[in-house]
C-alpha cells in the first residue's frame, strides 16, 4: 500500500523532490517497536547454484538460541528446522558503542523448481519470538534461463528502486537481487541506528529476495564494519577470501564475483595486492570452468569508465582502478586477461551503458562475441541527492546509453545469450518505461576461444 508522500523542495536542488522511503513502507514491520530478543532485520543470500540459502538476522538482546524453520509452500508438511547457528556480538564504532547480536543459519539442500516459506525464531528464558514468515523461490531445473535485478546507492530517502522491487517479488520472476554498495547513507550513521532502520525498511524485499552485495565508499566508516557484519552470510568463506568485501559463486550459466574497489582507495599496498591475487586466482579457476560455466560477471561499486570526464571519478579514479597504481596490474587488466564479459557497478547516480571497450577504446558497437567486456552503471537506485545532475561535456566514443533519473536494471542470462533492461522508476514507486535493452550473445567456438585466452 502506498501512503501521503512527503516531499521536501529543499534536499534535491537537481530534481525538486526528496522521497523518504518510510513512505513507501509505513504499512510494514520497520516503524514498530521490536522486542529486544525479537529477530528483526532478516535478510537471505543464496549458496553456489542457489542450493540452499543462508539468512541473517539482528536482536538487540542476548538470546539463548535460534532457528529457522522452513517448508514447501505446496508441502506445509513436511517441515525442517535448523538450529545450529553463528552467533556474535556487533560493536558500532560511534561514541555510544551500541551493541547488536547478529545470527546466522543455514538451511540443508533444496529442492529445485519449488517455492519454500520460512520464518526465523527466537528462544530466550522459555519465551519464543517469531519472525514473519517469508517466501522465495529456488532455482528452475527445467529452464537453462534466470533473471535478476541490478541496484545501487541507495538511500533511506529516494530509494524508489526498492520499492519497485519489493512489488516484484512476489511475481517469483527473479531468483534474487544485486546491489551495487552505498546503503542507507550511511549504516554507521547515528550511533548504528540508521543501519537498523534501513534494514528494517528493506526486510521484506532482502528476506523474500536473496541479496548479492558489494560495498561502497559510504559503507567505509569503522573499517567497513557495518557492511562486513550485516553482510556476513555473504559465501566468501566458500570462496577463500576473508571477509566479505569480496567472494564468487556460481549461479546457472554465471560464475559472479563480488570485489571491492575501496581497496585502491582506502587500503595499504599491500591489501590491495592481496585483493588482486584473490581476484585473479579465482578468475583463473572460472575460466577453466567455461564450458559449463560461460558467463564471468563482476560487481562492484565504482565504474571503471563513466561519461562525466571533467569528474575526478570518471579520468584518475577510473584510471587507478583501471591499471592500479603502477600502470601495470589493475581490474581491466585482469578483466580482459581473463575475458570478463560484464562489470556491473554504481556509484554514480545514474544509468550508463558502454559498448565493448579496452584502454578506453571503443572496440567494437556489437554485443555478438565481444572481443572485451562492457560496464554498466546502475548507481541510480535513489540516494539522499537525488540523480546525478546534467554534465554538458561531450560523451566518449564506447558509451552506448546514458539515462539521468532514478531507475532499476533487469537482466535475464541463458547459457550463450544476456539480456539487459533498464527501466525508469516514478516518483510515486512504481516502474515506469523502458528505456534501454541490449542483447548480448556468444557462440559455443566464443567460448572457447575466451578459455584459451590467458
Amino acid at each position: 500500500m502506498l501512503v501521503k508522500l512527503n516531499i521536501n523542495k529543499k534536499s534535491a536542488p537537481s530534481y525538486g523532490y526528496t522521497v523518504n522511503l518510510n513512505d513507501y513502507y509505513s504499512s510494514d514491520e520497520w516503524n514498530r517497536t521490536y522486542n529486544p530478543f525479537e529477530p528483526q532485520q532478516v535478510h537471505t543470500s543464496w549458496m553456489s547454484e542457489g542450493k540452499s540459502f543462508r539468512v541473517e538476522f539482528s536482536t538487540m538482546g542476548k538470546i539463548q538460541s535460534c532457528q529457522v524453520h522452513y517448508w514447501l509452500k505446496n508441502n506445509p508438511q513436511e517441515e525442517v528446522f535448523v538450529d545450529q547457528s553463528e552467533d556474535w556480538l556487533f560493536v558500532d564504532g560511534g561514541s555510544q558503542q551500541r551493541q547488536q547480536y547478529m545470527h546466522m543459519l543455514q538451511t540443508d539442500m533444496l529442492a529445485g523448481s519449488s517455492v519454500y516459506q520460512f520464518q526465523v525464531i527466537t528462544e530466550t528464558r522459555h519465551i519464543r519470538y517469531l519472525s514473519s514468515v517469508y517466501e522465495l523461490h529456488t532455482p528452475d531445473n527445467i529452464s537453462s534461463s534466470f533473471k535478476f535485478l541490478v541496484t545501487g546507492d541507495i538511500g533511506i530517502k529516494n530509494g524508489l528502486s526498492l520499492q519497485v522491487a519489493k512489488d516484484l517479488v512476489s511475481t517469483h520472476e527473479y531468483d534474487f537481487i544485486a546491489i551495487m554498495g552505498d546503503q542507507a547513507y550511511n549504516m554507521g550513521d547515528d550511533e548504528g541506528t540508521r543501519g537498523d532502520q534501513f534494514m528494517n525498511q528493506v526486510q521484506n524485499v532482502y528476506a523474500n529476495l536473496p541479496v548479492l552485495a558489494t560495498a561502497g565508499n559510504h559503507e567505509k566508516a569503522y573499517n567497513f564494519s557495518h557492511y562486513k557484519h550485516r553482510f556476513n552470510l555473504m559465501p566468501y568463506r566458500e570462496s577463500g577470501f576473508v571477509d566479505a568485501m569480496q567472494y564468487s559463486l556460481n549461479y546457472k550459466s554465471v560464475h559472479f564475483i563480488s570485489i571491492s574497489t575501496e581497496v585502491f582507495f582506502d587500503k595499504t599496498e599491500d591489501q590491495m595486492v592481496a585483493s588482486l591475487n584473490w581476484l585473479e586466482d579465482d578468475l583463473i579457476e572460472a575460466n577453466k570452468m567455461r564450458d559449463k560455466v560461460p558467463w564471468i560477471v563482476v560487481i562492484g561499486h565504482r565504474p571503471l569508465y563513466c561519461s562525466y570526464l571533467s569528474k575526478k571519478d570518471c579520468n584518475e579514479n577510473a584510471e587507478k582502478l583501471r591499471f592500479g597504481n603502477g600502470g601495470q596490474r589493475g581490474l581491466e587488466v585482469l578483466f580482459n586477461k581473463y575475458q570478463v564479459d560484464l562489470y556491473l557497478c554504481g556509484h554514480k547516480h545514474l544509468y550508463e551503458r558502454t559498448y565493448p571497450v579496452r584502454n578506453d577504446q571503443l572496440l567494437t558497437t556489437s554485443y555478438h562475441n565481444p572481443p572485451s567486456f562492457f560496464q554498466v552503471i546502475s548507481g541510480n537506485g535513489g540516494n539522499e541527492d537525488g540523480p546525478d545532475a546534467h554534465d554538458n561535456s561531450a560523451s566518449p566514443p564506447w558509451l552506448a546509453h546514458r539515462h539521468i533519473d532514478y531507475g532499476i536494471t533487469d537482466m535475464e542470462v541463458g547459457p550463450q545469450f544476456m539480456n539487459l533492461y533498464h527501466y525508469q522508476c516514478h516518483i510515486n514507486g512504481t516502474r515506469g518505461p523502458l528505456i534501454d535493452h541490449v542483447r548480448v550473445t556468444k557462440t559455443t567456438s566464443h567460448i572457447h576461444k575466451q578459455m584459451r585466452a590467458h
